[in-house]
């Protein structure tokens, strides 16, 4: 039976997060490309077009953030693995 790591496990949930933040980020991208085709007009406004951008983007920040932090890890985690290899 295969075992599995700590450093599996956090592998496998960052390409997880990493298809997330792919998704997320295009959504985000389509939605700054709607604002910029409509901006305000008369009897349009987009206030809360940018409100919510602004929250995708402050989601999407916080979903790199852990990613990054994530591959730092995973990185030390192989570190640790070939030093303790020798």
């Amino acid at each position: 039976m295969a075992r599995v790591t700590a450093n599996d496990a956090l592998t496998y949930s960052l390409k997880r997060d990493q298809g997330q933040f792919a998704e997320e980020a295009e959504r985000l991208a389509k939605n700054a490309a709607y604002i910029a085709a409509n901006p305000p007009s008369d009897g349009r406004t987009v206030s809360g077009d940018i409100t919510r951008l602004i929250q995708e983007a402050a989601f999407l920040l916080k979903r790199a953030v852990t990613i990054e932090a994530g591959i730092e890890a995973v990185g030390l985690m192989n570190a640790e693995a070939a030093t303790t290899e020798k």
